[in-house]
């Protein structure tokens, strides 16, 4: 006898102020807002935001957790998850907890990635926001997607 797979999706909530979800994410401060808890975490961390059509988050997922200086992670799992949610576009958030958000060779190496997957299933990567203990950075703002 054989087993197959049966694939389960599900979805878990948190909670968040009324003022910052249910309108478009259209400015790295509002995602800022929403994840600025990621800056107290001992461990990298990477999270994909689903977005509808209209800009709106429709979900989250933790993609990835590493080390206190590097993840691993390819770039076509962050996708996986935001297929399954419906997604029509992506933002990605990194903390940094070593204390500087500015962005890595790996981190570039990444978003590059992201956008060449997000162009081919046209669904693409809005922004790449670094966070740090109280700042964040963001790679559309700074043109480097």
């Amino acid at each position: 006898m054989a087993y197959l797979k049966e694939l389960k999706v599900t979805f878990k909530r948190r909670q968040v102020d009324d003022d910052l979800i249910n309108k478009p994410a259209q400015s790295p401060e509002q995602v800022y807002a929403l994840f600025k808890h990621l800056q107290d975490e001992p461990k990298m961390k990477v999270v994909g935001l689903h977005l509808n059509s209209q800009m709106e988050i429709l979900s989250y997922e933790t993609a990835a957790i590493g080390s206190a200086k590097t993840v691993v992670l390819k770039a076509v799992e962050i996708y996986r998850n935001a297929i399954l949610a419906g997604a029509t576009s992506l933002i990605v958030v990194e903390n940094h907890p070593w204390g500087d958000c500015n962005p890595t060779m790996d981190d570039m190496v990444l978003a590059e990635r992201l956008v060449s997957i997000g162009t081919l299933l046209d669904m693409p990567l809005r922004d790449f926001i670094l966070i740090e203990y109280g700042r964040y950075y963001s790679l559309r703002e700074n043109r480097l997607i």
